[in-house]
């Protein structure tokens, strides 16, 4: 391709661009005005030819772009382009005024200054963020008026909850050793185990709204990791006895101590296991495992379960989302409040299963800073 047919090709460029394209010669009058100019101000090209630039400027702001443009001309600046001088506002011939980004760009000449400006229209930008900041201050105030919300509801709910579960334990213990009917006290245990389930999910609901707000306290401190693991297993103890599932721990007393939060951290790994045993048929495992890995200690609870779908692993860690697995009890929080618990440690948390033959749920958690270091 020869020069000729180069600048013929870039004058159609610039002569179409959708962009505003104006020159004008050291007096600022106007030498060149694209169709992107016209589209973008109004005028045709032969409006607006040989006219000073002002008529294209709000009256309020010509004197000071007067001495931009005449200190820019001083200057042995070539160019400066969008994003290097603040927004510029443009005039229409309809008198509206509008936004607009610029690039500007200087010659000499035979000893005279010539200028070109490019301007792109940004008023559907500003649009946009206004009405993403407007969305934003929205979804605040929302999830500002969700936790009151959540306070006021888990507190007035909390009473009347701690009030069965004091009354239907007295009742199962007044069972132990008084003459009550059979009927009574096996009533009293499922309004028991009810009202204890209540407490959970309210305790739950609590713990996503802190963690999603930032809210959550964290009290780190060195902690061995054997303590957390056998503290979450021997509380899931009877129920997988119960379930008829085996539930081991291989954790060697070796291991450095890590970082945490010692009570958020059994809470992550009873909700790990609690959610293994759920899903396990009888005469299946769990297994909760740990090793060492750098400045990290990785920690595993694998399952012979029922196992998840490829297809849902993206959506395991999403509040209130339940797998299509047998059995549906729960809210659906528990993965959530884990992820949470692990990211506030500086952790990280993945899961791997295939269906029929079992999950296992990895994260990562600091390990405790060594004393000679």
């Amino acid at each position: 391709m020869n020069q000729s047919t180069t600048d013929r090709l870039l004058r159609a460029s610039v002569a179409t661009s959708i962009d505003a394209i104006i020159c004008t010669d050291e007096k600022r009058k106007i030498t060149f005005f694209n169709h992107g100019a016209e589209a973008m101000f109004g005028y045709s090209a032969e409006e607006v030819m040989g006219k000073p630039l002002d008529v294209l400027i709000p009256h309020r702001f010509q004197a000071a772009h007067r001495e931009h443009v005449e200190k820019f001309g001083a200057s042995r600046q070539a160019t400066r382009l969008m994003g290097e001088r603040r927004e510029v506002s443009g005039l229409r011939k309809d008198g509206t005024e509008f936004p607009a980004a610029a690039s500007i760009a200087q010659v000499t000449l035979d000893g005279e200054h010539a200028y070109s400006v490019v301007l792109r229209d940004v008023t559907e930008q500003h649009r946009f963020e206004q009405e993403n900041s407007e969305l934003v201050r929205e979804l605040r105030a929302a999830v500002v008026a969700r936790d009151d919300m959540l306070g006021i509801v888990s507190h007035d709910l909390r009473n009347p909850v701690n009030a069965v579960k004091m009354l239907a334990a007295a009742i199962v213990r007044a069972g132990e050793t008084a003459s009550l009917p059979p009927v009574v006290s096996e009533h009293a245990g499922v309004l028991l185990q009810a009202a204890r389930q209540m407490d959970a999910l309210i305790q739950d609901l609590l713990d996503v709204s802190r963690l999603e707000s930032g809210r959550m306290t964290m009290a780190p401190r060195p902690v061995a990791m054997t303590e957390l693991v056998t503290a979450a297993t021997s509380l899931l103890a009877p129920a997988a006895e119960e379930a008829g599932v085996r539930l081991t721990s291989n954790v060697s007393g070796s291991l450095p101590q890590v970082d945490v939060d010692p009570d958020r951290m059994v809470q992550a790994l009873s909700n790990l296991v609690s959610n293994s045993v759920k899903y396990t048929p009888s005469g299946g495992r769990v297994d909760v495992n740990a090793q060492v890995d750098g400045d990290i200690v990785r920690v595993s609870v694998e399952d012979t379960g029922v196992g998840i779908p490829e297809a849902e692993l993206h959506r395991v860690f999403d509040r209130f989302w339940q797998s299509r697995r047998t059995n549906r009890s729960g809210a659906g929080l528990g993965l959530t409040i884990v992820r949470g618990i692990v990211r506030a440690h500086g952790g990280r948390i993945w899961i791997e299963s295939r269906p029929g033959e079992g999950t296992k749920v990895h994260f990562s958690v600091p390990r405790a800073a060594r004393a000679d270091a």
